[in-house]
């Protein structure tokens, strides 16, 4: 029986649309010690939400320090977990060795981080393709001098990185120049990935758009910082751009500030970008550094007074952002079942 103009019309108002569901990135900082920021925002939250965050996100990235808490979790491990490692294990991660003022070696073992990270509470010896949740990971392969990025078998063409040791993959990420020693497995020698993204938003951008198939204006995305800290010069210091100027004197001091000042600009025109890019949709967790308080903390600084800045800062923020109309937007997010091609967790 056919239908008259008036019947078509009422059934065509009521006719559901398809509207694309939200594609949502979380991005980790490095920063060292001050990751314990970091850790604590998320393990308060996920106490919140009485979930792990990584359930509420469709793709995960992290560098350095992020890129630890990134891979911990995507595994599902509760964030607090990586706030008790800092907090018990922080002065022993970054316990000074004998080192020649830095000539000889890096002024930190990397032991300490490889056997916390290696214990079966963590990542003990689990490959990158035991991921729950998409990750991506930047380092420097000094090796060939190009940047990597390792990632979970998220996409058919991703067919090696998950078979690669979580463990390999942290601390490739990690290995700050003028902190640590470079990182060797895979017949490479990788170093921190902060070198060029230590605000890894855009690559997780461009993964969404890239890997994912999802259009800029589908994406969300939550930026997590370290508590920013500018790098700014001193006007009655001489302007030579020698070593004196840059450290001090000191060849090491001097690595340590050029480093220090490529990770700071890159979060700050990170934010700037991803706020061009995504508007409504891009969220940036952070606290900067004023003060007393900055004198206090820094990338190897964890003593007391280190922990009591970074805590308290991550608890007052915490307590803010659940508040928050655009923060709770991310939290009620329910992502699509994640699809892996090989490893331990590939579709069948």
């Amino acid at each position: 029986m056919a239908l008259d103009i008036a019947e078509c019309e009422l059934q065509l108002t009521y006719m559901p649309y398809d509207v694309p569901k939200p594609f949502q990135v979380l991005a980790l900082s490095g920063g060292g010690f001050r990751g314990l920021y970091t850790a604590k925002v998320i393990a308060d939250v996920e106490r919140e939400i009485n979930a792990p965050l990584a359930s509420r996100f469709d793709l995960i990235t992290g560098t350095s320090i992020g890129g630890i808490l990134a891979l911990a979790l995507a595994l599902e491990i509760p964030a607090q977990e990586i706030v008790d490692l800092f907090v018990d294990h922080g002065e022993e991660i970054f316990k000074k060795r004998w080192s020649l003022v830095g000539f000889l070696r890096a002024p930190y073992s990397p032991v300490p981080l490889i056997n916390l990270l290696s214990d079966t509470k963590l990542f003990g010896d689990r490959l990158l393709g035991a991921c729950k949740h998409p990750v991506i990971i930047p380092s420097l392969n000094y090796s060939t001098g190009e940047p990597v990025i390792f990632k979970t078998p998220h996409h058919l063409d991703f067919k090696r990185d998950h078979g690669h040791r979580l463990v390999d993959v942290a601390m490739a990420t990690s290995a700050a120049p003028a902190y640590f020693p470079r990182h060797c497995f895979n017949n490479s020698q990788y170093v921190d990935g902060g070198l060029y993204a230590n605000a890894p938003g855009i690559i997780g951008l461009h993964e969404a758009s890239k890997f994912f198939d999802q259009e800029i204006e589908n994406v969300r995305l939550m930026a997590v910082g370290t508590m920013s800290s500018r790098f700014t010069v001193d006007p009655q210091q001489n302007r030579d751009g020698g070593v004196r100027d840059w450290g001090g004197g000191s060849p090491l001091k001097m690595s340590r500030r050029l480093f220090g000042l490529s990770i700071s600009a890159q979060e700050v025109l990170s934010d700037f970008m991803l706020g061009h890019r995504l508007g409504k949709h891009y969220v940036h967790v952070d606290d900067e550094l004023h003060d007393e308080r900055a004198r206090a903390v820094g990338l190897d600084i964890a003593d007391e007074n280190a922990r009591e800045v970074l805590l308290s800062a991550a608890t007052q923020r915490s307590k803010v952002c659940i508040s928050k109309p655009e923060f709770k937007a991310f939290l009620e997010h329910s992502p699509s079942k994640p699809v892996f091609f090989y490893g331990e967790n590939a579709h069948v």
